[in-house]
């Protein structure tokens, strides 16, 4: 197992130092001599085949799953699961390691708010595995709830999973890739899986567009307003297997990052998980509108990451 740290601690009081930080042959030049200042990881990022052990060793640099979930907690799954073409949903795997970790972090409920379905299940061989663990899961759906969101700029009120409101724990798990309306999907996007259909509509349509993707300004503003409702206690992205093109659903381009990659802050996340498609976070709207709500950092250059290799 090698390791590649983006950011060094120096000896007896120097807290600064330029690294140099290689992310894959996706990323452009402008990403690889940055300034990191001392303090926590921000992104977690972990390489190899291995997508369950990859998970486990992200979560591991942020300090483990114990840091989020506490003995006797509800933890609630928000996962990216809906489609069927390779590079479009979150892998099972990664699933599972998130629910491995939860358990063993003493969690008394795991559940998610839509149903993943058997299907899901079966594109993992560990699912026969971790059958217990699977069946454990619960629904944490309950219907929707109406709530007022303040400070939304498009989206002043939304119907939002119960369980979103009433889970201890939160974490969100996207995947990152291409999408043909807002150019990326991740944390930010994600949040729509946590709305019922009227809210999703209105995304689509409420600013008066006919097309679903006409208005993709006042639809990225939408996102960015749903995701002031609740903050990730913790993102784990997808980027092992990432649509490039034609998201959310495919078929399209498919690229093979294999990483998988943690943090808490949902903005720098994105902006990470962007990079892997060719992206900045200041071209896509949500993560930019994101940024002007105070939800994250989206400056690059002040990101601790912390790279790993399995």
């Amino acid at each position: 197992m090698s390791e590649s740290i983006s950011r060094r601690s120096l000896i007896k009081g120097s807290t600064v130092l330029c690294a140099s930080l290689v992310l894959g042959g996706s990323v452009v030049g402008w990403m690889q001599k940055l300034a990191f200042a001392e303090g926590k990881v921000d992104v977690a990022a972990v390489k190899g085949a291995d997508y369950f052990k990859n998970t486990i060793k992200a979560v591991e640099i942020l300090g483990g799953m114990g840091k989020f979930v506490s003995k006797q907690s509800k933890v609630g799954l928000l996962i990216n699961s809906p489609w069927d073409h390779p590079g479009s949903y979150v892998k099972p795997e990664i699933t599972l390691a998130v629910i491995q970790m939860c358990h063993d972090a003493g969690a008394k409920e795991i559940g998610v708010f839509k149903s993943l379905g058997n299907s899901y299940w079966r594109r993992s061989a560990l699912s026969e595995k971790f059958r217990d663990e699977v069946k454990s899961i619960r629904s944490l759906g309950g219907g929707y709830t109406e709530v007022s969101v303040p400070r939304g700029r498009s989206l002043k009120r939304a119907e939002i999973a119960k369980g979103l409101l009433d889970c201890d724990v939160f974490i969100n798990i996207p995947i990152a890739k291409d999408h043909t309306g807002v150019r990326f999907t991740g944390t930010m996007k994600n949040m729509m899986g946590a709305t019922s259909s009227g809210t999703n509509g209105f995304f689509h349509s409420g600013s008066g567009a006919r097309g679903y993707y006409d208005d993709v300004e006042f639809l990225s503003q939408c996102i960015a307003d749903v995701n002031l409702v609740r903050k990730p206690d913790l993102c784990i992205v997808d980027g092992t297997e990432v649509l490039a093109t034609n998201g959310p659903q495919g078929p399209g381009k498919l690229i093979k990052p294999q990483k998988v990659f943690a943090g808490t802050d949902r903005v720098a996340v994105d902006v990470y998980g962007a990079s892997l498609v060719g992206l900045r976070g200041e071209e896509i709207r949500t993560t930019r509108m994101a940024h002007e709500h105070g939800l994250g950092e989206i400056d690059l250059a002040r990101f601790r990451i912390q790279e790993a290799t399995l």
